[in-house]
């Protein structure tokens, strides 16, 4: 059937400028600090957040705009093709150009101001006859759409399946445009009083260094299993390097009582020096000098799926500063150092973890606190060697249990302080408390991130790397573990780094002059509707979507549902109050 459409062509059917776009979505995505919505939450496809507002505004104007104001709009105010070969010849040169290379901060910072917001609603009055336009993204996920909709003045809808998504929307597009300030000031408050009492309630199970002007940065754990023919305990590990630089671990067998075979840790400078890998492709190699015997793949699986599978503490992670010298301004110079140490008794608070866990486990579980939720048959594809092969049941597995015993912990506080407010206010929690209580959700999300059994120590960067370093459930040998309670690291990075977040997040969203919006007069950032549901359902009247803009899901490519369910677990019992 012929289709009848008497509307103007728009500039997305006859131009987008490709090649400048993609040179500003490789600086939003390529530099070391992401844009803000990338650095909220974990999402797994984000599109940046300059192609975002291109195909937005490429999608309402007339074909006939004009070009170079339509670039500048997107916040590209130079030529960036020009400035990536000038790039290009000076690094063959040898010469870095820096930073400010191109000459203007990276596209997705520029807010558009009144000038350009009048050509903007003069252009578009061309190709439709209503000011107030709306544009659906159905299919919303991490919200670089919606963001960029609502940050042109339009009236936006964005919906999504998933309910970490919806909640990602909500803290990205409409709580930090409805409140500002306020909500980061209240955030603030409520993140500082997390904070204080989760430190104080979990210190103890974190001891001291022992080196003076030290703190533990990482604890690096191995899985053990019991060799077969010797009866030894097996730390597993691929390799036992701790850095590049040749900085490693040595296996120092211990075989006196026949009984009680067991490993110990040194740690050496050179590669050289390294014991070997005790695993390889499944399978275990026992390190102990009078037996040496590959174990069978399908013994280590066996030992995992009863259960027998532990874990054993192989080196501590400490930063410790030293005073090198005075500033001009006459204050310390402090140089801070990253080493490495074997494990010494101290460090083993296994019977306080366990009492402390028994003690709080009927409490926790009468409150909905512990998650006790199990694995779907559906989770198989990106779990397969977790549950077929390991034996895993459960999402609490993916923790130890210093690291459950810390996020119960938080999420305990966390209710205290729902039950509080709502106390004070007669048992409703008022909008911005709300808002301000959501963000904590994700901080705590940010710690679920950063110390679980995926959390693996990076070699490379000397660092911990975050449970979804890769986009699956892959078992791992070894992990590393954060010490949360301490100044600056854990519970001090989480709320800070999600307030940061939440800041900026406040500063794109607010127009350089709220007295000249964007396309429609009544509204100064745009409105948003964040909508839970399937795509396809959504009841919205005929004709009242002026534009849809998605990004069309990857379907099993990437299964979004599996992935965020090991933030769902913990959002229930925290976001889910509110």
């Amino acid at each position: 059937m012929e289709q009848v459409n008497n509307r103007p062509r728009l500039l997305i059917e006859e131009w987008l400028p490709i090649a400048e776009i993609g040179i500003e979505a490789l600086r939003e995505g390529g530099a070391a600090i992401k844009p803000p919505p990338n650095r909220l939450h974990v999402w797994w496809a984000r599109r940046p957040l300059v192609a975002s507002r291109a195909a937005i505004l490429a999608s309402l104007l007339p074909s006939d705009a004009d070009r170079g104001k339509f670039l500048h709009s997107l916040g590209i105010h130079g030529n960036p093709m020009e400035v990536k070969e000038r790039i290009a010849d000076a690094n063959r040169r040898g010469v870095l150009l820096g930073k400010d290379a191109y000459g203007y901060r990276r596209a997705f910072w520029y807010t558009l101001g009144p000038e350009e917001r009048d050509w903007l609603t003069t252009a578009r009055r061309r190709s439709c006859s209503t000011d107030e336009i709306t544009v659906l993204d159905p299919t919303a996920g991490g919200g670089s759409i919606p963001f960029e909709a609502t940050r042109l003045g339009l009236k936006t809808i964005a919906n999504d399946i998933n309910p970490v998504a919806w909640l990602i929307l909500k803290a990205t597009v409409e709580f930090p445009a409805k409140f500002g300030q306020p909500l980061f000031d209240r955030y603030q408050e409520l993140g500082e009083e997390f904070r204080r009492r989760s430190v104080q309630r979990l210190s103890k199970f974190y001891p001291p260094e022992p080196l003076p002007n030290s703190v533990p940065d990482a604890y690096l754990w191995a899985r053990t299993i019991l060799c077969p023919y010797c009866g030894g305990l097996i730390p597993l590990s691929p390799n036992w390097r701790l850095n590049i630089k040749g900085t490693g671990v040595r296996l120092v067998p211990h075989v006196d009582d026949p009984s009680h075979r067991y490993c110990t840790t040194e740690i050496v400078d050179k590669s050289k020096d390294q014991s070997q890998g005790t695993v390889k492709q499944g399978d275990g190699l026992c390190p102990y000098p009078d037996c040496g015997r590959v174990i069978d793949g399908d013994e280590v699986k066996r030992q995992a799926q009863a259960g027998q599978m532990g874990e054993q503490l192989y080196a501590v992670v400490y930063k410790q500063t030293t005073r090198v010298g005075v500033t001009k301004a006459g204050k310390d110079k402090i140089k801070s150092v990253r080493g490495y140490r074997a494990p010494q008794a101290g460090d083993d608070v296994t019977e306080q973890v366990k009492a402390a866990m028994d003690a709080s486990m009927p409490g926790w579980e009468a409150r909905n606190i512990y998650p006790t939720e199990q694995f779907l048959d559906c989770y198989r594809k990106n779990m397969r060697d977790c549950i077929d092969k390991y034996g895993f049941e459960r999402w609490t597995e993916f923790f130890s249990s210093r690291q459950l015993l810390g996020h119960c912990t938080s999420v305990e506080v966390f209710h205290e302080l729902v039950e509080e407010i709502r106390g004070v206010h007669d048992g409703v929690i008022p909008d911005l408390d709300n808002a301000a209580l959501s963000y904590l959700s994700l901080a705590l999300d940010k710690l679920l991130n950063y110390n679980s059994r995926k959390s693996v120590w990076m070699t490379t960067r000397e660092m911990v790397a975050n449970t979804f370093n890769r986009h699956n459930f892959s078992f791992c040998w070894s992990h590393s573990e954060m010490a949360p309670t301490i100044d600056g690291l854990g519970y001090d990075w989480a709320v800070e780094q999600t307030g940061k977040c939440l800041a900026e997040l406040i500063e794109l969203a607010s127009p350089t002059d709220s007295d000249q919006p964007l396309f429609t007069p009544k509204l100064a950032n745009g409105s948003i509707q964040v909508v839970l549901g399937s795509g396809d359902s959504l009841g919205l009247a005929n004709a009242s979507v002026d534009c849809v803009v998605m990004d069309p899901p990857y379907y099993d490519n990437v299964t979004y549902s599996e992935l965020s369910d090991f933030f769902y677990v913990w959002l229930k019992r925290t976001a889910g109050l509110l």
